[in-house]
């Protein structure tokens, strides 16, 4: 929507109870967990089946028959079945006892008994299995086996299945350290995040304080309602913990910056237009503040003296893109300030998502416009 198709109004601030109808806020996200799919296991265990059943069968024989082939890969299937069923217990094994973690010593042993325990038993699942069909059906399954001769059969397959066995020990050690390696990085974006947000508070609040303090001297009542308005901006910007809330409350904190700067320079002419179903889009917390200040402090005043901030909020091919324009002189030159609050915006969107949302500044004329685009969320 063009800016000249703004209504010339000033836009009725949001308050707290109207922002919270639009808007509940969003419950904590946990921190990423692994999971691995049944359909993942049984595919892996099966390429195994299959890859080993015709080593088998050409083990057995030079040149055996399709039927050979068959039967061995079926054989196969039955040996890994065991094994496939166990796998997601191995892993969960591998998460209460992991290796590096300074218990390593206590770790090994536990996966040593586990090991010497589990895996006779699931080298023994098979010819249970056979024996049992031996003995209900002998004409199908043959005559049973001598009980020496199955027990030298579970000890024999027990020592091939050892491999077996620290290779699912090893793949779930090497999980559970990408799961820790994700989650620190995790970690590490939340903290980055959390600085570059406190990053932008510090300057605005002495501005504000230091305009407060010379206010005092000329009207008591128009101090102490400037005061107000900076708690109630304080206080939703202690509050705001989670790192995405919805454009309701994004704009209903953009509001209280605007009544902050009402009550402390009285001339602003502040337009918002937000297209329709857009306002319970997620956004980055207080990702549209320090745009708001960068436009009150660096752009220019209208002759009379008044500031102006027009900003639009549209659905653009499936990304919603926020802009934000101010009047500015024709000669003046952008400030050191206003690249730095910009450049804290771009990294809060890279942290977040990566190079699916961008932020464009750039002057227009005699107007200063700034286009942040982030994906639906």
């Amino acid at each position: 929507m063009n800016l000249d198709q703004l209504e010339q109004v000033n836009v009725p601030l949001l308050s707290s109870e109207r922002r919270s109808a639009y808007s509940p806020r969003m419950e904590s996200s946990t921190s990423p967990t692994y999971r691995i799919l049944w359909i993942w296991i049984a595919f892996a265990w099966s390429c195994i089946a299959i890859a080993w059943g015709p080593a088998a069968a050409l083990a057995a024989s030079p040149d055996p028959s399709f039927r050979a082939f068959a039967s061995a890969i079926v054989l196969c299937f039955a040996t890994f079945l065991p094994w496939a069923l166990t796998t997601p217990t191995l892993f969960a094994v591998c998460r209460r006892y992991p290796l590096g973690e300074g218990n390593n010593a206590r770790s090994i042993a536990a996966l040593l008994l586990i090991g010497i325990g589990l895996v006779p038993s699931l080298a023994g699942f098979l010819p249970l299995i056979e024996g049992l069909g031996a003995v209900a059906l002998p004409a199908v399954f043959g005559e049973p086996q001598a009980p020496s001769e199955a027990l030298r059969r579970v000890l024999v397959t027990s020592l091939f299945a050892l491999p077996t066995y620290v290779a699912v020990i090893a793949i779930g050690q090497t999980l559970v350290w990408a799961n820790r390696a994700r989650n620190q990085e995790v970690r590490s974006a939340r903290a980055e995040l959390r600085a570059l947000r406190a990053e932008l508070s510090p300057h605005f609040l002495m501005n504000a304080l230091g305009s407060i303090a010379q206010m005092a001297h000329v009207s008591a009542e128009r101090a102490e309602a400037a005061l107000l308005a900076l708690a109630d901006v304080l206080r939703s910007g202690l509050s705001a913990e989670e790192e995405m809330h919805t454009l309701a409350d994004e704009l209903g904190a953009v509001d209280e910056h605007v009544t902050l700067y009402r009550e402390l320079h009285g001339k602003l002419v502040y337009r918002r237009e937000v297209g329709d179903g857009l306002w319970q889009q997620q956004v980055p917390t207080r990702i549209l503040v320090p745009l708001i200040e960068n436009a009150l402090t660096h752009g220019a005043p209208l002759p009379d003296g008044t500031r102006q901030i027009e900003l639009t909020v549209t659905d653009i091919f499936g990304a919603l893109q926020i802009h934000i324009s101010n009047p500015i002189l024709r000669d003046s030159r952008a400030s050191r300030g206003l690249g730095t609050g910009l450049d804290q915006v771009r990294q809060r969107l890279a942290i977040l998502y990566g190079d699916k949302g961008c932020l464009t500044a750039a002057p227009n004329g005699d107007q200063f416009a700034v286009i942040l685009e982030v994906p639906h969320g």
